[in-house]
This record gives C-alpha cells, structure tokens and sequence, in this order.
C-alpha cells in the first residue's frame, strides 16, 4: 500500500511510486521526458489495466474520452499536490525499460498519432489535431535523429 507522503511528493517522486507497480506504463509526454525527448515534465500520463492498483494515491476521476483511435476511450486522473496523473484504462502498449521505468515505444506513439489523426480527423477539435501534428512531428525528427542508436 501507498502511503500518505507519497501522494504528497514531487513529480519525481511520484514516477518512482508509480514504476514500482508492475502493470504501469508511461506513455505520451511521460515516456518521451523519461526517454530524453523532451525536457519538461507536465502531467504524468500512464496506462494501466486496473484502476485498483493506484488506489493508494488518490480519488480517481473516470470519464470517457474515444479521440485516440485504437484505445479503449476509458480515462481517469488523480489529481494531486504537485502533479495530475492522467490515466488511459487500457491493454498495454509496446514498452521498452529505461532506466527502471517502463516507456511507451516511439514507434508505438508515433502509429498511434498517425492512426489518431488519420481515423479520428473528424472527431478531433483543431486544437487537438494540431497538439497531435506537433507531438507526431517531434516523435519522428526524434526518431531519425536517433536511428543508430
């Protein structure tokens, strides 16, 4: 069980509560500031296929929200002190291990912003479309960048 000055901590401290639970995934921004992608971290986005496992750090708002083509639309957040964990209910992506977390693959958020984009282009407020265009744009020069490594 989680204590009560976990839930209290920063953001870095909660992605270190949040990787000692085998079944989550960070995925999205997450996945791409733990893999060096990108320098800031926002919301701490993850996957997860059972809600009950994060029982421990807080009240966790559901909702549904279908806008990613592929995912199951289930959603919820905790909100916390110092960070908003932003929680897609789903099967578990492509993960690679870095540094002790497990990360959401490139290639697996790259597929998922072109099939967003391409099956969803509808759906999908400008806004969103273009935040998805930017992220997909970053994930591939990112990608080509470091093709040999």
């Amino acid at each position: 069980m989680i204590s009560h000055w976990m839930i209290k901590g920063t953001k870095k401290e909660i992605l270190h509560n949040l990787a000692s639970i085998s079944d989550v995934i960070f995925v999205g921004g997450t996945s791409e500031y733990l893999q060096g992608i990108k320098t800031e971290l926002n919301d701490i986005d993850i996957s997860i296929s059972d809600l009950k496992l994060l029982n421990g750090f807080g009240y966790i708002h559901k909702n549904f929200d279908n806008a990613f083509y592929g995912l199951s639309g289930h959603r919820g957040f905790i909100p916390l002190e110092n960070a908003l964990i932003d929680i897609f209910i789903d099967k578990n992506p492509d993960y690679i291990m870095v540094n002790g977390f497990k990360c959401e693959t490139v290639q697996s958020m790259i597929l998922l912003r072109e099939k967003t984009l391409k099956f969803n282009h509808e759906k999908l407020s400008e806004k969103s479309k273009h935040k998805i265009r930017e992220n997909l744009d970053r994930l591939l020069l990112w990608s080509s960048l470091n093709i040999h490594s």
